[in-house]
């Protein structure tokens, strides 16, 4: 099963994380040049800040998900008590409760 991109997410930033302490920390054991281990930290201090970003923005779009089903049931409400209306609302709390379950707690 392919992973999700959170998941990818949190591989790469490990994978960075791990990187940028072995070339940092292991100067006399590596043979490379000043220049290339400058580099190559560079670059994975880049790509970490960029697997940051991204993974607030995944978090961001969780809240996003529930703020427009919020916005639905709220146009909605304005409907006379009906069967229709209770089956809105019954599919959309069904998904908001499914949602509480995955977002983490404020």
């Amino acid at each position: 099963m392919k992973p999700t991109s959170k998941e990818l997410l949190e591989v790469i930033s490990k994978n960075c994380s791990n990187q940028i302490t072995f070339y940092t920390y292991n100067k006399n054991v590596l043979k490379v040049s000043d220049k290339y281990r400058e580099g190559r930290s560079t670059s994975l201090k880049y790509i970490s800040e960029l697997t940051f970003y991204y993974l607030q923005e995944e978090k961001k779009i969780q809240k996003q998900f529930r703020e427009q089903i919020l916005k639905q049931m709220k146009s909605h409400s304005c409907l006379d008590d009906s069967d229709y209306k209770q089956g809105l609302y019954d599919a959309l709390n069904e998904t908001l409760d499914e949602i509480r379950f995955f977002l983490p707690k404020n």
